[in-house]
């Protein structure tokens, strides 16, 4: 069992962590001795007893002149390297001087940010950040651009596991995936148009007849397309008169290719609720053609197919009401009340977990980037946003205009492949859900993202994945976030695990991953997942793992 002593603001991001790192923990209760203390405040008490003293943070506490530790310089925003790991820290790190093991370096110096500490008591392990300030920081502001590859919140966890592993402590948790599965995949798709034939004579067909006649010449120029896609572009360039008077058919309107494409694999259409409506403080051009209730035939084929229906909010990221009446017009279409959102665009404000959560929807997808591809907080996990308690963020890592689009990633799709590729094996090395958006745009011309993302579903499609709408997923999140252990004992052959309570039946079954170090470590081991054993695990009270 982990004991956490937090300061009262951290609180809440401490419990977060441990819903991310599903480990048997609670906070401090006096005089309890604990197999691990994690102390993340200036102030501690006195009397701890633990096997082994965890200290975080970048500020002197009032333990560091009985251990020997002098803080010194601090830095705010920089790199850390532990071995052969290099990853960021947003708020302040401390260089540590004490008579110790160093693990943790300022990237570049010898200044020491986490090193072993010689004590002839307990084994005290000293971190110059901290930690919960730099959960908080993730969760709620998110990474830059130029940091999006980096799964800077699973790394804090990694390091944690690595710290128990090499003190010898025994201990068990339920990693992020399914049982038989590497990740998690969510296909989803915001829909902005329903057709060309609603945008007659607008920005939006002048827009297209320029970038898929002359843009789409200058891309096959310089190799960004091939020639057979700059033809079929100016073949709808060519067709467009015809599709506007009703003579052909709409080349924009795609339900049925995605349908045919992702047969099987579950997907979650976005849908907006009003049309001609930008929202406030947004532009005209926001504002969608499309009326939603007069497509109600498509939205009921999508569903009957096994898709998702969700909410692509306008308004519902600034207050309840537009988010409750933009909720019920979607409910109208699809005569179900329970629902997910992503806001168009991704507008979103601080305030917008609790003003969603109030609204009654069920999860939000929106915390991603438009300029960039990756894992914003840190994780592929599904979090609870600060202010919010019970919507849980499913976060987007991939998006197909943010990799495309001129003045954003701008990549060609061999690059984007390459980008994309990474993403897949971080995910699949830390678990969580990989959530894509493929606008239903996209697989039309001008665009002609199809084939990239046929080619993207295969290489996903490698890896053992499950793949389902983004509310089973949620729901599996949910669920493993629900798990409380109630007793955990560790004795040489074997390991009882008591649960409080059972998880919702009808989910894939979780995993208990079982860490026994034989004997303790000189040094905290490098990034390479410490060994195992893995458990299925079907909602049984109580189950008896013999070593």
């Amino acid at each position: 069992m982990i004991g956490v002593i937090a300061k009262d603001s951290e609180r809440r991001a401490a419990e977060e962590f441990f819903e991310l790192f599903k480990t048997p923990w609670e906070f401090y209760v006096s005089p309890k001795a604990y197999d691990v203390l994690l102390v993340a405040s200036n102030d501690v008490p006195p009397g701890l007893t633990a096997g082994v003293l965890l200290l975080y943070n970048s500020r002197p506490t009032s333990l560091d002149e009985e251990l020997g530790v002098a803080v010194q310089s601090k830095q705010a925003g920089g790199w850390l390297e532990w071995n052969d790991v290099v990853f960021p820290f947003y708020g302040k790190a401390a260089a540590l001087e004490a008579i110790g093991r160093p693990f943790m370096l300022s990237r570049g110096t010898p200044e020491v940010t986490g090193l072993e500490v010689d004590n002839n008591t307990r084994r005290v392990v000293r971190i110059g950040y901290d930690l919960f300030e730099e959960v908080s920081f993730l969760l709620s502001q998110g990474q830059p651009p130029e940091n999006a590859h980096i799964l800077t919140l699973e790394i804090h966890i990694s390091l944690l596991r690595s710290i128990l592993v090499s003190n010898g402590v025994s201990f068990v948790e339920v990693p992020p995936v399914p049982a038989g599965y590497d990740f998690m995949a969510c296909l989803t798709h915001d829909v902005d148009f329903t057709g060309i034939r609603n945008h007659k004579l607008d920005h939006t067909m002048w827009g297209f007849l320029y970038r898929a006649s002359v843009c789409s010449l200058i891309d096959a120029c310089r190799g960004r397309i091939s020639w057979r896609r700059l033809f079929q572009n100016w073949r709808a360039v060519v067709s467009l008169p015809l599709v506007l008077l009703g003579l052909l058919r709409d080349f924009w309107l795609e339900f049925d290719r995605f349908i045919q494409i992702e047969k099987n694999l579950g997907s979650t259409f976005f849908f907006i609720p009003f049309n001609n409506t930008p929202g406030m403080l947004a532009p005209k051009r926001r504002a969608v053609k499309y009326d939603v209730t007069g497509i109600k035939e498509q939205v009921r084929r999508l569903a009957d197919s096994g898709c998702e229906v969700g909410l692509h909010g306008i308004d519902a990221w600034r207050d309840s009401a537009s988010a409750c009446a933009e909720r019920n017009r979607i409910s109208e279409v699809t005569g179900q009340s329970e629902m997910g959102v992503r806001m168009h665009w991704l507008y979103f404000s601080e305030n917008s977990p609790k003003t969603l959560e109030e609204a009654g929807l069920s999860y939000d997808s929106t915390i991603g980037y438009n300029e960039a591809i990756g894992f914003r907080a840190g994780t592929a996990q599904a979090f609870c946003l600060p202010l919010a308690r019970t919507l849980l963020e499913l976060p987007l890592i991939i998006q197909d205009t943010a990799m495309f689009y001129p003045g954003r990633m701008h990549l060609s799709e061999t690059e984007a492949l390459d980008s994309c590729k990474r993403l897949i094996h971080f995910t699949a090395l830390f678990g969580g859900a990989l959530t894509v958006n493929w606008h239903t745009r996209s697989l039309s011309p001008e665009r002609l993202w199809g084939e990239f993302y046929a080619s993207l579903l295969k290489e996903i499609q490698n890896r053992r994945v499950w793949f389902d709408t983004a509310r089973e997923v949620v729901a599996w999140f949910r669920a493993r976030r629900a798990l409380r252990f109630e007793k955990v004992e560790f004795d040489k052959d074997s390991l009882r695990i008591n649960f409080a309570d059972s998880p919702p039946n009808g989910h894939t079954s979780f995993l208990l991953r079982v860490y026994r170090p034989a004997v303790t470590c000189s040094t905290i081991p490098p990034s390479a997942v410490p060994k195992y054993s893995d458990t299925p695990w079907n909602g049984e009270a109580e189950l008896q793992i013999v070593a």
